[in-house]
């Protein structure tokens, strides 16, 4: 695939080269060197319908969520709504969807840093500017999937949005969910034997799972300035996951059968509030804050039979989880000039995550519990964030943006295992962008970040179909990457773009499985190691090619990672890291007949796994496709039908040792072959 890769990407550049001289904006967006506008009439071929359909639509614009990193404005993306980013963690794609495209008066690309604009460490952002002339306005959408299985699961959202001059106010519900199903074969060999065939165990996988949740969003403009934004949601969902199969052994003789069931239930709320201050022509102030609670509950139960059908053993787990986030930031921010700006960030935050794990057994004599390391527990974390960027505007042409930044955190583990750690990090950041003409665009930056600890990784667990286990870790340590990165965009043929990135990173304290105690493997940080990819992706319209209205978007990446391992001291790839992947999207809008059609794939390399005792190779044989079509109907609604196929078999391959990987040659193999259920889908959607 890397010999395809190279040459697809290097034509695609060069194929873009001619394009400099005829690159110009799209005829409905206003350029400058910093922002591109797009006006509503931009999109109308589309027949948007909520604020999502423009923003993805943007040419050269990946929407994103947010990044793993700590702090709150690294958990945000990279849209802006009136120029505010949003404080709420539900994820900009959930907040763009609420609000109807008709309500948008331009859609904004900034693509270098901006005096008075919030980036927050991206690279570009979009920012949605609304209408405030006034009245209600909503949007609708009803869907029906339907699963190989034969269920049927409905799902939908729908939010009203009332404007005035002043205010916005926002209510909104979602429902979502999903029954998938899959047929999994797992083959078990001796390696000792010639790899001779032992068992085979088939189960079949079937899942149910929902989720509601209401929200309520409010913002308010104040005279000089001043303004109150406030998203609040709760949540409540569950999730429940059948499981029947039987082994056999070589000559297909009956061993015995199995059933599972699990079920969890949970239910969360998060309110956010962030409140603009002016206080002068040079002086502003920005206060957010947030406060997420998350209630989880579990509840397993795994039943071994004999090949008679009589019970042989029952397993069981019950598992809680609370965590809860609270955050408060302050920027002070001093614009000096139009071209130079300077921000001032403190910020605070307290999480926390409070666990308890129970495994029993029962043989038949009754019930008896399972005595396991750091299953009980309560992790703390404090944390501190200060820092100052400077924007800088050099020249028409030269943007500087960086930071300087220290982070002070305390982490404090009790119950089973009593640990606790103070940290101090240094995380410097700078990026310069550089626009020689309209139609290019290179950015360089170096930045050190610090990753976000999973608190579950403090806590044991117990996979009991795949006979694995993980001790919680007390001495985990967030993993700390410095990366430098140049990034080059070229924009052609109107609504065409080019983006290539080349990345490196150095990781201190990657985060991975570690060898713990006399047997077990435990979350932890392994050595230093090191990360490098290539990644392109283009955006092509494809009048071009004589297939009017369509857009073709192709993207890819190739990785390699580096650390030593644990185990046998030796390099090796970083866990569950693929090294390629690769996607294409084709949409074709027909606007004389109302109605639309297109298709995405998508498939990726293997992921390698490592444990003591063991090493696991899984692989995306052919990848996903989805196909859909649309048409506009009465009323202004459209009507979708989607279908995701089955894109083949995707395989493991687990080696295990009797002792250590790092000692002798494993001893058996096991093939897993695992092959997911399709569904189609029907929805209308609309607006009011």
């Amino acid at each position: 695939m890397k010999q395809m890769l190279y040459p697809c990407l290097m034509g695609l550049a060069l194929s873009a080269m001619p394009a400099l001289a005829l690159g110009q904006a799209a005829p409905d967006a206003q350029q400058t060197d910093a922002v591109l506008t797009y006006e509503p009439v931009f999109f109308a071929d589309y027949n948007p319908q909520s604020a999502l359909d423009l923003v993805t639509r943007v040419p050269g614009f990946d929407l994103q969520g947010g990044g793993g990193g700590r702090g709150l404005d690294a958990a945000l993306g990279n849209v802006l709504i009136d120029g505010r980013r949003p404080s709420s963690k539900a994820g900009v794609t959930t907040l763009l969807q609420r609000l109807p495209a008709a309500t948008v008066l331009r859609v904004e690309l900034i693509r270098s840093p901006v005096p008075g604009i919030d980036m927050a460490g991206q690279d570009q952002v979009v920012n949605v500017i609304t209408d405030r002339s006034g009245g209600w306005t909503g949007a609708w959408n009803g869907e029906a999937r339907l699963f190989e299985s034969g269920r049927v699961i409905p799902r939908g959202d729908a939010s009203m949005t009332r404007t005035s001059p002043n205010a916005t106010l926002t209510l909104a519900v979602d429902l979502s969910g999903h029954a998938n199903g899959r047929d999994e074969l797992r083959r078990i060999f001796d390696l000792t034997r010639g790899a001779a065939l032992e068992s085979r165990i088939e189960d079949r996988f079937q899942e149910r799972f929902w989720d509601l949740t209401p929200s309520v969003g409010y913002q308010r403009q104040f005279d000089a300035g001043h303004s109150l934004r406030v998203d609040a949601r709760v949540w409540a969902w569950g999730f429940a996951a059948n499981r029947t199969g039987f082994v056999e052994d070589a000559q297909s003789v009956l061993l015995g059968s199995a059933a599972s069931r699990s079920e969890t239930d949970a239910y969360g709320t998060e309110v956010s509030a962030d409140y603009d201050h002016r206080l002068s022509d040079v002086w502003s102030l920005k206060l957010t804050a947030l406060q997420r609670l998350t209630i989880e509950e579990s509840n397993d139960r795994f039943v071994d039979f004999e090949p008679t059908g009589a019970l042989d053993d029952v397993t069981r787990i019950a598992e809680t989880e609370d965590e809860g986030e609270t955050v408060l930031r302050l920027e002070a921010r001093r614009a000096s000039s139009p071209s130079r700006s300077r921000t001032f960030i403190l910020e605070g935050a307290y999480n926390f995550l409070e666990g308890d794990f129970d495994l029993f057994e029962d043989d038949g004599t009754g019930e008896i519990e399972v005595d396991l390391p750091v299953s009980d527990t309560r992790v703390e974390e404090h944390r501190v964030n200060a820092g100052v960027s400077e924007l800088w505007r050099l020249s028409p042409r030269w943007t500087l943006d960086a930071t300087a930044a220290v982070e002070f955190s305390r982490i404090a583990q009790t119950g089973d295992a009593e640990k606790e750690r103070t940290f101090t990090y240094f995380k410097p950041e700078a990026t310069l962008t550089w626009t020689p003409r309209e139609t290019d665009q290179i950015r360089f930056s170096l930045r050190r970040s610090v990753g976000q600890l999973s608190f579950g990784d403090f806590i044991s667990s117990v996979d009991v179909v795949d006979d694995t286990e993980s001790l919680g870790n007390p001495n985990l340590e967030p993993e700390r990457t410095t990366a430098a990165q140049v990034e080059w965009t070229r924009r052609f043929w109107q609504e065409g773009a080019l983006t290539v990135i080349l990345r490196h990173e150095w990781v201190e304290g990657v985060l991975d499985s570690v060898p713990v105690g006399l047997s077990g493997d435990a979350p932890g940080n392994l050595d230093d190691g090191q990360r490098s990819w290539i990644e392109f992706e283009a955006d092509l319209p494809t009048d071009r090619f004589g297939v009017d209205g369509g857009l073709l978007v192709l993207s890819g990446r190739l990785r390699d990672t580096n650390v030593p391992d644990p185990v046998t001291g030796e390099d090796r790839r970083f866990r569950g890291d693929e090294d390629w992947r690769f996607s294409l999207d084709f949409r074709q809008d027909l606007p004389g007949w109302g109605m639309a059609w297109g298709f995405d794939y998508s498939v990726q390399g293997d992921e390698d796994f490592y444990r003591r005792r063991e090493f696991s190779r899984t692989s995306d044989a052919r990848g996903d496709l989805d196909v859909f079509a649309e048409k506009q109907i009465w009323g202004g609604m459209t009507a979708r039908l989607g279908v995701e196929l089955n894109g083949g078999t995707n395989g493991r391959e687990r080696y295990r040792w009797p002792v250590s990987r790092a000692i002798g040659v494993p001893t058996q193999l096991e093939r897993r072959e695992q092959e997911s259920d399709g569904y189609v889908t029907f929805a209308l959607r609309g607006v009011f």
